[in-house]
């Protein structure tokens, strides 16, 4: 694993998350975190996404969240590169893999991984999470 990825994931588990209010934490110029408390959304309402410049370390602290995910390897663009939001959106394919997320899980997305998050398991329900962005390139 990437030594600034693993770096990020020791610093998370010394905060205390499940009691920091939502919004950005820089951390240092290759590192920073968003603790973000939300609804989970209907499959429907969520997007595909892949970023270029950052991995995703997305941290659920409370509730339940599916993220969809599968390689960019293939895959048609919807929205083209935004290099401002590091954010490149996918049409999305016939099958991708599910994680399902619950507190205290991760999951580590590379920049190969589109990934769809925010997906409610059953019902919508309220979410805390963590996105910590890692710089890559």
């Amino acid at each position: 694993m990437n030594s600034k990825i693993s770096e990020a994931i020791e610093y998370l588990l010394k905060q205390d998350l499940a009691n920091m209010p939502a919004g950005k934490y820089p951390v240092n110029d290759d590192f920073y975190y968003m603790v973000q408390e939300y609804t989970s959304r209907a499959e429907a309402d969520c997007h595909l996404e892949s970023h270029q410049k950052y991995v995703d370390i997305q941290w659920l602290i409370s509730g339940v969240e599916a993220i969809d995910c599968t390689s960019v390897e293939g895959l048609e663009v919807e929205k083209e590169y935004n290099p401002e939001k590091d954010v490149t959106f996918w049409k999305e394919p016939a099958e991708m893999m599910r994680c399902v997320l619950s507190g205290g899980s991760y999951v580590i997305l590379l920049p190969e991984n589109a990934h769809k998050p925010c997906i409610a398991v059953g019902e919508p329900a309220p979410v805390k999470k963590v996105v910590a962005k890692v710089k890559i390139a």
